[in-house]
C-alpha cells in the first residue's frame, strides 16, 4: 500500500531549477555556455563587444555639443564686450560735444569763402596767354556805419534813408561819409574780379550846388586800416565793440568837384578790406554821401593786374 504523503524524491530538472534560482543577496548570472567546434566562446565576446561600441556612439555627439557650447559662450562674450565698448565711446563723444560746444551752429560770418576762379592764377602763370584790356572798376562798400567816442555804447544804423517794398524796408543805395572831431566812419569792401587786384581808396565830391554834402575848408581825412578778415557785424558796431589794432594807410584832401585817390596797393580778390575815416584836424567836419553804381563819395578803384 503506497503512502500518498510520502514525499518524492527531487527529479534533476528539479533540482537544476532550484540551483538557477537566485538567492537574496547574490546576483544573477548568465550560464556559460559550452565551447563551439572550433573552441571559441562566440557569445562571451559579442556580449564583451557591445558595451564599448555603444560608449563610443554616445561619447561622440557628447563632444560635438560641448564645442558648440564654448562656441556659443565665447561668441556671446564678445558681443556683450563690445556693446560695452559703443555705449562707453557714445558717452565719451556725447561729452565731449557738450564740452567743447561742437553741437553748436557755426556763424556763418565765420565760413571760408570759396573763390569762384578756380586755378585761374596758375593757367595764366603757366601758360602765354594775351588778356584782354578792362577799364578799372569801381567798388563800393556793402555798408557804412558811424561810431561816436562821447557816445561808445551807441549804435549808428549802418543804412540812411529806407524805401518801403512789397516784404519790407530796403536801405536806399546812398554811402555815407561822415567825420568830425567825436565822430568817425567805418567802412568794410570786399574785393571783387580775379585779375582786378590793385586797389586805390577814393573820395570823389560833386560841385557844391549840386548836392547836399557839407565841407569844412581844407578839410581832410585820415585813413586807417583795421585788421579785419571777415564780415562785421555792422548792426551791433559802437566805438567801444570796433575793432582795434588799425594802422595809419594816409590821408585825403576832401573838397568840392575834385577826386582825390591814395596810391594803389595789392589786393587779393574774395578778400574783406575794412577802413576807418577820421578827421585829420580838430575843426574838421566832412559829411559826404555817395548814391548810384557810379564814382560817388567813398569807393575803391580796382586796376587791371593781368
Amino acid at each position: 500500500m503506497v503512502n500518498v504523503n510520502q514525499p518524492r524524491p527531487p527529479s534533476p530538472l528539479s533540482q537544476s531549477e532550484s540551483a538557477w534560482e537566485p538567492t537574496l543577496g547574490d546576483e544573477y548570472r548568465e550560464p556559460a555556455l559550452s565551447p563551439d567546434s572550433e573552441g571559441e566562446y562566440t557569445s562571451l565576446l559579442q556580449h564583451d563587444d557591445a558595451p564599448a561600441a555603444k560608449e563610443l556612439d554616445s561619447c561622440t555627439p557628447s563632444r560635438s555639443a560641448s564645442t558648440l557650447d564654448r562656441l556659443v559662450r565665447i561668441a556671446t562674450v564678445i558681443i556683450v564686450c563690445c556693446t560695452v565698448i559703443d555705449m562707453i565711446l557714445i558717452l565719451y563723444l556725447g561729452i565731449q560735444r557738450q564740452t567743447t560746444g561742437t553741437n553748436a551752429r557755426p556763424n556763418e560770418d565765420d565760413l571760408e569763402i570759396r573763390s569762384p576762379y578756380v586755378n585761374l592764377a596758375e593757367l595764366y602763370s603757366q601758360t602765354p596767354l594775351e588778356s584782354s584790356k578792362h577799364d578799372p572798376i569801381v567798388n563800393h562798400a556793402r555798408a557804412f556805419v558811424q561810431i561816436s567816442s562821447t557816445e561808445p555804447n551807441r549804435i549808428f544804423p549802418p543804412y540812411g534813408l529806407m524805401r518801403p517794398i512789397a516784404d519790407g524796408m530796403v536801405p536806399e543805395y546812398e554811402r555815407r561819409l561822415l567825420a568830425t572831431p567825436t565822430i568817425s566812419t567805418i567802412a568794410q569792401f570786399r574785393v571783387a574780379d580775379f585779375g582786378m587786384e590793385l586797389c586805390s581808396l577814393s573820395i570823389t565830391v560833386p560841385p557844391r550846388n549840386s548836392s547836399g554834402d557839407h565841407i569844412m575848408n581844407t578839410a581832410s581825412v585820415d585813413i586807417w586800416s583795421l585788421p579785419v578778415t571777415k564780415k562785421l557785424n555792422m548792426q551791433k558796431l559802437s566805438y567801444s565793440t570796433r575793432p582795434l589794432g588799425g594802422t595809419f594807410f594816409g590821408s585825403l584832401p576832401v573838397s568840392f568837384n575834385k577826386t582825390t585817390r591814395l596810391p594803389a596797393y595789392p589786393c587779393l580778390s574774395g578778400t574783406y578790406q575794412t577802413f576807418e575815416f577820421r578827421c585829420s584836424k580838430p575843426e574838421c567836419s566832412i559829411d559826404i554821401t555817395g548814391q548810384g553804381d557810379e564814382a560817388s563819395g567813398l569807393y575803391i578803384y580796382q586796376y587791371q593786374t593781368i
